[in-house]
Formats: structure tokens, C-alpha cells, sequence
């Protein structure tokens, strides 16, 4: 609901926006209308619209004028403002468009096709509203100035008559469909920057084809990779909040690329440690390997922010990296503001422990023995040590993975 509320502000804002380009374009239609009326007849020697016509004119100049402080001075937009106020002003435009229409002066031949453009021009301001009532409403309120006045001038039922209502169909057909894709786009959007955030961009996109089923929760084998910086919070008591954050972004901007270009999944920030994980959404054989090639890589990033960070006087840093394969329960936690997709399981808990004995055994990287296996010699590394693990009764096969 929360999610749906948001949407609905996002959207309303835009509404503003788009009334107040609608109100400009407005009153230049209304503009033009006077300089038809008064400017036109004079230049042919005749005399200018009669007195009612004149006064409607005014008049719609008029809220034209107070139409555009109105949307200009709105500063709050609200969706049921949004939705109900495009709705009154269409009737305000049809109204006088029609009464001006009806009341042509008598010098005058009513002229079927400008009254058609004058209803068309009002119907594309439904372009900048987003819901389809709107679009279908302006339609029907044209389709019934144009009938009311061809029907008052005896012009109802010729041909041309029956062409223009059709044409002035067809052009409400293709608004409302353009704001129907524009706002499904919108949605589309909003969905892909909520799965980049995590997912690759080939996964996302697949996911996206997918629809929600491609998030639902699963249990199945993944590798899970623990990282972060050794000795972060010592680093941190001596800077400034501001380098701490510069740091933190810096050092996860670069790590959580690598993640992604090797088609995992960065499900969480934890402080200065980082969880990413292969194997879901989308199912891998080679999961083991994609984790153990981005963990190399890791290595090599760091190697570049470091120097970097020589180059700006600034301490090198230094990273543990655990590795973990097995059985995980995956899925979207966090609900639909804040939701993320993660891993919860054993297999989580024994990587976070490996990466902790990073720093014991003095290596950057360990992966444990259900990885290694996977890995079927296609990376270089040794045995290294059997520890016992927290929280688990069998003991853990260590190994390292060489330069």
C-alpha cells in the first residue's frame, strides 16, 4: 500500500507538471482565438465577433489566466487533485469552446473543421495526464461539442461530419494508449532500478520477463562470498565521517562491479563487509567458479584502490574473503519499499566464519572444501587447514587460493 501511495505521489507530481505546460499551451490557443475573432475580420472588412462573442472570449481568457497562476502556484500536489482537477478544467475548455462555437456572429459561416481542430487541440492536453479516464473523458466530452454544434448548424450526418467524429476518435485511441505505455514504462523503470540495485543487468532483465515467480522463494545450492576490510573500525576512530563514507562507497562501488560482471548477486552491505551469492535467482552450474573468479578479481580491484590511494596519501587497505557452497533458502525479504533478495541459511553462517579466519590463517581468500570440489582444479590453490567452526559440529576443509 505504502509502495502504491509513493506511485500515486510520483505520478501527481508529474500531473502538475504536465497542467502547467497545458495551461501555457492554453492560453495560446485562446490567444489565437482573439486574433481570429478581432484581428482576422477587421484585415477582411468585416466587422469583428459580435458582443456575446466577444464576452466568451474574455472569459475564457480569462480562466485561462487563473487556470495557469493556479497549477503555477501550486507547490503540494495531491493524487486526488491530480485526478479530479484535469477532470473540471476539460469541462471549463469543452464549455466555452462549444458556446463559442454555437454563438458564431452572424456575418459568419460556422466552419465545421476549425471547431474539429479547436476539440482535437483540447483532447492531446490529455497527453500530459497519466490516467486513461482522463484521455477518455476529454474524448467524450469532443465527440459531444462536435456533435452538439454540427447538429445545431444542421451539419450532422454528412459525410464529412461522420469522418471528423471518427478521426476524433482514433487521435483519443492514440492518447490514451501512448499515456498507457508511458505509464507502464514508468513502472517497468522503477522495476529495473530496484532489481539493478542487486542483480546483474542481463539477470534483471530475465527476471523482469520472468515476473514475480522469478523472486519467489527457492532453496538450492549456492556459493556465498563473506568480505570486508580487516581492522576498519580502528581505520575508522581516525577519520573524519565523511572520508569514512567516501571510503566505504569508493571501496563497495568497485567490489560490488566485479560481483555483478561476474553474474552474482550483492545482497547486502554489512558495515564494511559485503554478502554476495551465485546460484540464484537465476539457476548455474558453475556457481562455485563464477565466485572464486570474482574473488580474484576482487583481489586485483583492491590492488588498484590501493594505489590510488598511495597516490592521495591515504593508507592501503586490506580484505578477508570466505567462500562458501551449500543448501540456502532465497528469496525477497524487507517488503515492497525496502525489499532485497538475499540468503538465509548454514551455508551463509560458514561463509561469514571462513572469511574470519582470514585473518588467522593470514591469507586474503579461503574457500572451504564443497567449493573446491566444484572448482574440479580449474583455479590454483592448496589444502590449508581444518578448523572447527562455530556453531557446527563438523569440521571445516580450508583451502586457499594462490595469486
Amino acid at each position: 500500500m505504502e509502495a502504491q501511495r509513493n506511485e500515486r505521489l510520483v505520478l501527481a507530481e508529474g500531473g502538475l507538471k504536465g497542467e502547467r505546460r497545458v495551461a501555457i499551451a492554453r492560453l495560446v490557443m485562446v490567444g489565437m482565438f482573439g486574433l481570429v475573432t478581432v484581428l482576422v475580420p477587421k484585415l477582411g472588412g468585416l466587422p469583428p465577433g459580435h458582443i456575446l462573442e466577444r464576452a466568451f472570449g474574455s472569459a475564457y481568457m480569462a480562466s485561462a489566466f487563473v487556470i495557469l497562476l493556479g497549477v503555477h502556484r501550486a507547490r503540494d500536489p495531491k493524487p486526488t487533485v491530480s485526478f479530479v482537477a484535469p477532470i473540471l478544467v476539460t469541462i471549463v475548455d469543452f464549455t466555452f469552446v462549444t458556446i463559442l462555437a454555437l454563438i458564431t456572429a452572424p456575418h459568419e459561416v460556422f466552419n465545421p473543421g476549425m471547431h474539429a481542430i479547436t476539440c482535437a487541440i483540447l483532447l492531446t492536453f490529455s497527453v500530459a495526464r497519466s490516467s486513461i479516464w482522463h484521455t477518455v473523458w476529454s474524448l467524450s466530452l469532443a465527440l459531444a461539442s462536435f456533435t452538439i454544434a454540427t447538429v445545431h448548424f444542421g451539419m450532422f450526418g454528412s459525410k464529412e461530419t461522420m469522418f471528423t467524429l471518427g478521426g476524433l476518435v482514433v487521435l483519443g485511441f492514440m492518447v490514451g494508449m501512448t499515456n498507457r505505455a508511458v505509464r507502464a514504462m514508468f513502472q517497468d523503470l522503477r522495476l529495473r532500478d530496484n532489481l539493478t540495485r542487486f542483480l546483474p543487468q542481463p539477470v534483471a532483465e530475465r527476471m523482469i520477463k520472468l515476473g514475480p515467480a522469478a523472486l519467489a522463494p527457492v532453496q538450492r545450492e549456492v556459493t556465498v562470498l563473506f568480505s570486508d576490510i580487516r581492522g576498519f573500525t580502528t581505520m575508522a576512530e581516525g577519520l573524519e565521517p565523511r572520508a569514512v563514507l567516501a571510503l566505504l562507497d569508493d571501496y563497495f562501488g568497485r567490489m560490488a562491479q566485479i560481483v555483478k560482471g561476474h553474474d552474482g548477486v550483492v545482497g547486502k552491505f554489512l558495515g564494511d563487509g559485503m554478502l554476495a551469492f551465485w546460484g540464484v535467482p537465476d539457476r548455474v552450474s558453475d556457481h562455485a567458479l563464477r565466485a572464486v573468479k570474482a574473488a580474484l578479481d576482487m583481489r586485483r580491484g583492491l590492488v588498484e584502490l590501493n594505489q590510488a590511494r598511495e597516490q592521495d596519501g591515504e593508507p592501503p587497505i586490506a580484505i578477508g574473503i570466505g567462500i562458501h557452497t551449500g543448501i540456502v533458502a532465497a528469496g525477497t525479504l524487507g517488503g515492497s519499499l525496502q525489499s532485497e533478495y538475499t540468503v538465509i541459511g548454514d551455508a551463509v553462517n560458514v561463509a561469514s566464519r571462513i572469511e574470519g579466519l582470514t585473518k588467522t590463517h593470514g591469507v586474503d581468500v579461503l574457500v572451504s572444501e564443497t567449493t573446491w570440489e566444484q572448482l574440479a582444479g580449474a583455479v590454483p590453490g592448496e589444502k590449508l587447514a581444518t578448523e572447527t567452526i562455530r556453531g557446527r559440529k563438523e569440521p571445516v576443509v580450508l583451502y586457499t587460493i594462490r595469486p
